[in-house]
C-alpha cells in the first residue's frame, strides 16, 4: 500500500529539482532533515541550501473489503524541509563580501527567513505549475488536499545562524493500483512510470522499474539493476537490490589454460 507515496514522492523530488532558488539540491527523505543536535542546536545535513522531501504518517479509516483496505493510502502527510545557515555563502568578486546563494543578500537573520519564504512561495508555485510535467504527475496522485501546514525553526550555535521552514501538506492520496491489473493509459501510475527512461537518476530510475515489477506480478532481476544503473555497493544495498547470489546471477566461469613459457612475452 506504499507505492503511491513512493511515486509520489520521486514526482515531487523531480519537479522541484531545478525549479527553486536551491537549485537541484532537493533531498529524497532525509528523515528529520531539521533535526537539533546535542547541544540544542539546529543541525543541518548539508553544506549548501536544501529542500527535504519525504512522506510521513498515513491514515486509512472505515474500508470494509480487505482487498481495498491493503492498497488505500488514505490521508498522508507530505513533508518538504528547507534549510539555510550564515555559512552558505557565495562571495560577491566586486565586493569580496559573503552574500547568499540566488538572492545576493547578506547572510543575516533577515535575508535568510527571506530566502526560506521565497523557497516555501516557489514549491507551492512549482507543484502546481501547469507546464511542469512531473507537477502534474504528482498532483495527479491526490484526490484532495485537505490542509497545508507551515512551520519554522532556528538557532545561533557556535556562533553560526542556521534556519528551517517546513511545508506540510496533509493529502488524500489515490489508492495503490492492484497488482496483476492492466494500468489505464491515462492513469497517473502509468503517465508515471512511462516517463523512467527520462530520469538520469539511477536510484530513481530502479524505483521506478521495482514498482513497475511488483504492479505486474513479474519478478525483477535485481543484480540487472545493479549493473545496469552502475549503482554502488552501498546504494544497492539501500535499496536492497543486492543478489542473493553473490556472482549476481549471470557470471559464467570458465577454464583457462596457461600458454606455453616459451610463447609468453616479457
Amino acid at each position: 500500500m506504499s507505492l503511491v507515496r513512493a511515486a509520489v514522492r520521486i514526482s515531487g523530488i523531480l519537479a522541484l529539482r531545478g525549479a527553486t532558488m536551491v537549485g537541484d539540491n532537493v533531498l529524497d527523505s532525509q528523515i528529520f532533515a531539521l533535526q537539533s543536535n546535542a547541544s540544542g542546536g539546529l543541525r543541518l545535513p548539508e553544506d549548501d541550501p536544501f529542500i527535504a522531501v519525504y512522506t510521513d504518517d498515513a491514515t486509512s479509516k472505515d474500508v470494509s473489503a480487505p482487498l481495498r483496505a491493503m492498497v488505500v493510502n488514505g490521508v498522508t502527510s507530505i513533508l518538504f524541509e528547507a534549510g539555510i545557515a550564515a555559512t552558505m555563502t557565495e562571495t560577491d568578486p566586486e565586493t569580496d563580501e559573503s552574500r547568499i546563494v540566488g538572492i545576493g543578500l547578506p547572510p543575516t537573520d533577515g535575508p535568510m527567513e527571506f530566502f526560506l519564504d521565497m523557497v516555501m512561495r516557489q514549491i507551492g508555485d512549482t507543484l502546481v505549475d501547469p507546464e511542469n510535467v512531473w507537477a502534474q504527475i504528482y498532483m495527479g496522485f491526490i484526490s484532495r488536499v485537505i490542509q497545508v501546514d507551515r512551520a519554522r525553526a532556528g538557532s545561533d550555535q557556535d556562533g553560526v545562524r542556521v534556519a528551517g521552514q517546513q511545508l506540510r501538506v496533509l493529502a488524500e492520496l489515490l489508492p495503490d493500483p492492484i497488482k496483476g491489473e492492466a494500468l489505464r493509459p491515462t492513469s497517473s501510475m502509468a503517465r508515471f512510470l512511462a516517463l523512467k527512461d527520462t530520469v538520469t537518476q539511477p536510484e530513481f530510475r530502479a524505483q521506478m522499474e521495482m514498482i513497475e515489477a511488483q504492479l505486474s506480478g513479474s519478478d525483477l532481476p535485481w543484480h540487472l539493476i545493479q549493473r545496469r544503473y552502475g549503482l554502488t555497493g552501498a546504494e544497492a544495498d539501500a535499496l536492497q537490490v543486492v543478489s542473493a547470489d553473490p556472482d549476481g546471477g549471470d557470471i559464467s566461469v570458465v577454464s583457462v589454460e596457461a600458454a606455453p613459457a616459451e610463447q609468453v612475452q616479457l
